[in-house]
């Protein structure tokens, strides 16, 4: 990494920098750039790649019916109604 490198980033991220600033991004990025290095250089061949970094499993549960029908109490307080609907007035003739 050298220092047109550095100043060739900043340009292109449109940052404005001095000299001491410089100096200090090329170290951060030689750093980082070593890091980097060093992950590749792990073996990961018996590992799987993730498709999400969180681990995410479905909870299951069983299948209970667990409410009441209350179709016949809704329907005994209707003001008219037959043994599924509630009856109303026609609206559209």
């Amino acid at each position: 990494m050298d220092q047109e490198t550095v100043r060739t980033i900043c340009y292109l991220a449109r940052l404005e920098i001095g000299q001491n600033k410089s100096n200090k991004i090329q170290k951060d990025l030689e750093t980082i750039i070593e890091l980097i290095g060093g992950l590749q250089n792990i073996d990961t061949s018996d590992i799987e790649p993730l498709y999400s970094p969180l681990e995410m499993t479905a909870t299951t549960h069983e299948d209970v019916v667990n409410s009441d029908n209350k179709k016949g109490k809704f329907l005994e307080n209707a003001p008219a109604s037959n043994e599924d609907y509630f009856l109303v007035p026609r609206v559209v003739e």
